[in-house]
């Protein structure tokens, strides 16, 4: 009965954010029975919350220094779930500063969780912390997508992550690069399509930023080779960025595409269009129009 009281008096205390007494509890109850690892890892949450970062540290380690190895996989394992409990509860209070430290230390005891460094970037947007985001690229973040090693990708969370960046950073550097290595994971094409298309309208019509427009729809495509509303968007892109040879060439693709008279009438007009703002030979690139009608 004691126990459980005072634990729940020590819950009561981090809940209204009373860190000191919650971790006089913790000591106390390690100077009793040390060989309760939970405790560890409760008082090393409560000095991290109180920002003693590198005391958090010697704390949850203390206990791991005469185990063995596997025992040691096992314990590290226990911490990075407590402190990721602690990390969903301040999100969903909107304590992302909170949220980001807690996160930031789970991604030293596990460093290859890739749906952490996720977190960790999302909660980098909303708190506009952009040197964070470079720095989680130098963790090796867009690398773990790509290696495809962890086969638990949060899919939801990949998706909230790219909306969330594209409509807060969408010329960020590491744009392109982070699209990429996402592409694999998602097996519904048409998450991924109502992701990149509204990104790239506002890249290239807002923002007035065709080439990069143009290069989110070329990844898209890897996806979806024939998507004609694609291809539509992205002819205009070229000519807009003044490619007009590959806007040409695409339009002619959104023609030979087309099934009905409007994506038809649609797709010349992008070819004209393409061709009255280049300097291009008319006739001769209308004229594969009647080899796409004799097929």
């Amino acid at each position: 009965m004691y126990i459980t009281n005072w634990q729940n008096q020590a819950e009561q205390y981090l809940l209204q954010e009373n860190y000191v007494e919650a971790a006089k509890l913790y000591e106390q109850a390690i100077a009793i029975d040390p060989n309760t690892i939970s405790y560890y890892w409760h008082l090393g949450q409560l000095l991290l919350l109180q920002g003693q970062e590198a005391e958090a540290q010697m704390t949850w380690m203390l206990p791991m220094t005469e185990a063995d190895e596997e025992q040691v996989q096992i314990w590290t394992n226990e911490l990075f779930q407590f402190l990721q409990i602690e990390a969903e509860r301040r999100e969903m209070l909107a304590e992302y500063s909170l949220a980001w430290l807690i996160r930031q230390h789970m991604q030293e005891i596990i460093p290859s969780c890739t749906n952490n460094l996720l977190k960790i970037l999302l909660l980098s947007i909303k708190l506009q912390n952009l040197e964070q985001i470079d720095e989680l690229n130098e963790r090796g973040l867009i690398e773990n997508l790509k290696s495809k090693e962890d086969l638990e990708i949060d899919i939801e969370l990949l998706i909230e992550v790219l909306q969330e960046f594209l409509a807060t950073v969408p010329l960020h550097p590491i744009n392109l690069n982070l699209i990429e290595a996402s592409l694999p994971y998602f097996s519904d094409t048409h998450q991924c399509f109502s992701i990149l298309l509204p990104a790239a309208m506002q890249i290239g019509h807002t923002l007035r930023q065709p080439v990069l427009a143009a290069s989110l729809l070329e990844l898209y495509l890897r996806l979806e080779p024939n998507n004609v509303e694609v291809l539509r968007h992205l002819a205009t892109f070229y000519q807009d960025a003044r490619n007009y040879s590959q806007g040409i060439e695409t339009a002619k693709l959104c023609y030979s595409l087309s099934e009905g008279l409007a994506d038809k009438i649609f797709a010349l007009h992008l070819l004209l269009r393409g061709l009255m703002s280049g300097e291009h030979p008319v006739l001769e690139d209308l004229s594969f129009m009647g080899k796409c009608k004799g097929k």
